[in-house]
């Protein structure tokens, strides 16, 4: 994809500092919360899989055309489909990981 010279290294970092500061956020609330380590093992989980979504995203933006002229398009639509899988399958863990932070087992015979 055609972009001014200095936008993809500034996409790269800025993302990349995301993801860190994200990834040592969940990390410490996972070492100081005993309750809940496999929910914030999920948290690791969609932060190290959203950020392989990332760079294959920000990979298929630098598929240049005149390098690969016949397989451009394919090169870029198939790190755009697994950029997406592994967006797809982060969410899940996120969700899954929510759910387990904020699930209260009900029962019904809480006086028993």
């Amino acid at each position: 994809m055609p972009m001014e010279q200095e936008v993809y290294p500034m996409l790269v970092f800025v993302f990349s500092i995301f993801m860190v500061i994200s990834l040592m956020t969940v990390i410490t609330l996972r070492i100081r919360n005993k309750s809940n380590k496999s929910a914030f093992n999920l948290f690791i989980v969609h932060f190290i899989l959203f950020s392989f979504a990332g760079i294959a995203l920000l990979n298929a933006m630098r598929v240049n055309s005149t390098t690969h002229q016949s397989m451009a398009s394919e090169v870029a639509s198939m790190r755009l489909g697994s950029a997406g899988v592994l967006w797809a399958i982060s969410i899940i863990c996120l969700l899954t990981g929510m759910t387990k932070v904020f699930y209260k087992k009900i029962t019904v015979f809480s006086f028993l």
